[in-house]
C-alpha cells in the first residue's frame, strides 16, 4: 500500500470506530462488537491486512493500549468512590481470578490431558479480566458508580496478578524445577503492587505542582502523555507493575484539589477538562485501533481448537458467577447487580501479550496457547458487549 493509500485506510477506521461509538451511545448496541468485526473482514477473511505483518507490534499495541486506558480512566476516577470500593474489588480479584485459573486447570488437566503444570500455566494466563476491554465497555453501560468502579478496579488490580503468576510458572517450566513457592510469588506480587502504586502517587503529587507552573503551556497535555509512557517504562524496569501506576498517575491529576485538600496545601490544580477531552481523543485513537487488531488476529482454521476455547469460555462465565455472588455478600446494591458483574469477564491484552510470549519459549503445546487464548478473548469480548444492553440497567443520565 501506498503512503496516500495508507492514510485513507485508517481515516476510513476512524470513520468507523466514531460511527460505532455513536452507535454505541445512542442504542446501546457495543461498540466493540463493529470494531472485531471490521478487523476480521479486512484480515482473515479479505486479506486487505496480513496478520503476520503485524505480529511483530502485538506487544507494543496491547501495551499502548493498556497505558492509555488506565491513564485515562484514572483522570475520570473519583477519589473517594476508588477508596470506598478499592476492599470489595480485592475481594472479587482474589475470588475471581482463583476461580478462573482453578476451572482453566482443571479443564486442561482431564479434558486436554495436558500436565498439571502446562494446565496451571494457561489458568493463569486466563485467570483475570481485561482493563483495556472492560473500562471502555462499562464507561458508557447504564449502570451504578459503585458497580462501574468495582469492574474497572478489578480489571486493573488483576493484571499484575495474572502477569506475575504466568511468567513464574512459564520460569518454573522451562528451568525444569520440581515446584512453586507460593511464598516467593505472592511477595512478588505484592512488590509490584506497592511499587507502581507509591510511584504513582509520587510522581501525580509532584506533576499537580509542576502542572500550577505551567498554566499557560500549550503542550502541557503531551508532555504529561509523554511522562505517563517514561514512568510506565521505568517503573516496569524496576520490577514494578506499569499498569497501577497508570492508574494511580491519572488518578492524582483527575483528583487534584481533593489530594491537596487532604495533605493541606493551598495552591495546586488538577486535570483541566481540556487535558481530560484530549487523553480521551488519544484513547478513542488508541481503542479502535486495538480492538480492530485484535479482529485481525483471530484464526479458525482449527475448528476443534476453536470449539475448545468457546466451551472453556461458558465454563468462565458459569464460574464467575459464583466468585460474584461470594463477594456481594453483604451489599443489596451488587446483588442487584449479579448479571452485568457475571458477564464483565473479557479476557483481553494480558492474555494475548502472554499467549505470544508462551509460544516464543517452545514449551509442550506451545503452539496452542495462541490459538486457544485468542478465541477465548474473543468469545469472552462477545459475552461481555452482548452481556451489556442485556444486563446493565436503565439509569437516569444523572445516576
Amino acid at each position: 500500500m501506498t503512503a496516500a493509500q495508507i492514510l485513507g485506510f485508517i481515516g476510513i477506521l476512524l470513520v468507523v470506530g466514531f460511527l460505532a461509538d455513536f452507535l454505541f451511545r445512542k442504542t446501546n448496541f457495543p461498540d466493540i462488537l463493529i470494531l472485531l468485526t471490521i478487523g476480521y473482514l479486512i484480515g482473515p477473511v479479505f486479506n486487505l491486512v496480513n496478520p503476520t505483518d503485524i505480529a511483530s507490534a502485538s506487544a507494543l499495541i496491547a501495551t499502548l493500549a493498556l497505558v492509555i486506558i488506565l491513564f485515562n480512566g484514572g483522570l475520570h476516577f473519583d477519589f473517594a468512590e476508588v477508596l470506598s470500593n478499592a476492599p470489595r474489588a480485592i475481594v472479587l480479584v482474589i475470588l475471581g481470578v482463583g476461580v478462573a485459573v482453578a476451572t482453566t486447570t482443571t479443564f486442561a488437566y482431564y479434558v486436554l490431558k495436558w500436565e498439571l503444570l502446562d494446565s496451571l500455566l494457561l489458568g493463569s494466563i486466563l485467570g483475570g479480566t481485561s482493563a483495556a476491554i472492560v473500562m471502555p465497555l462499562i464507561s458508557r453501560a447504564r449502570v451504578t458508580h459503585e458497580v462501574s468502579t468495582i469492574l474497572c478496579l478489578e480489571s486493573v488490580l488483576n493484571s499484575p496478578v495474572i502477569i506475575v503468576l504466568a511468567l513464574v510458572l512459564l520460569e518454573v517450566i522451562t528451568s525444569g524445577q520440581s515446584g512453586v513457592e507460593i511464598s516467593a510469588v505472592g511477595l512478588a506480587i505484592g512488590l509490584r503492587f506497592l511499587l507502581g502504586l507509591a510511584i504513582g502517587a509520587a510522581v501525580g503529587f509532584f506533576w499537580l505542582w509542576v502542572l500550577t507552573r505551567m498554566e499557560n503551556e500549550v503542550y502541557s497535555d503531551i508532555l504529561t502523555l509523554a511522562v505517563v509512557f517514561t514512568l510506565y517504562y521505568a517503573v516496569e524496569l524496576m520490577n514494578g507493575s506499569g499498569v497501577i501506576f497508570a492508574l494511580v498517575f491519572g488518578l492524582m491529576l483527575g483528583n487534584g484539589i481533593k489530594v491537596a485538600s487532604s495533605m493541606k496545601l493551598k495552591r495546586t490544580k488538577e486535570a483541566t477538562e481540556i487535558m481530560q477531552r484530549f487523553h480521551s481523543q488519544i484513547f478513542f485513537f488508541v481503542k479502535t485501533f486495538f480492538f480492530i487488531y485484535l479482529g485481525l488476529i483471530v484464526t479458525f482454521d482449527k475448528l476443534s481448537l476453536v470449539l475448545i476455547a468457546v466451551i472453556l469460555s461458558t465454563l468462565l462465565l458459569l464460574t464467575r458467577y459464583i466468585a460474584v455472588l461470594l463477594s456481594s455478600v453483604g451489599s443489596r446494591s451488587l446483588m442487584a447487580n449479579t448479571g452485568i458483574l457475571t458477564v464483565m469477564l473479557a479476557r483481553g491484552e494480558s492474555a494475548a501479550v502472554l499467549a505470544q510470549i508462551v509460544f516464543a519459549a517452545g514449551i509442550a503445546n506451545s503452539a496452542m496457547y495462541p490459538d486457544i487464548i485468542i478465541v477465548v478473548v474473543v468469545t469472552t469480548v462477545l459475552i461481555s458487549a452482548i452481556g451489556i444492553p442485556i444486563f446493565a440497567r436503565k439509569l437516569p443520565e444523572d445516576s
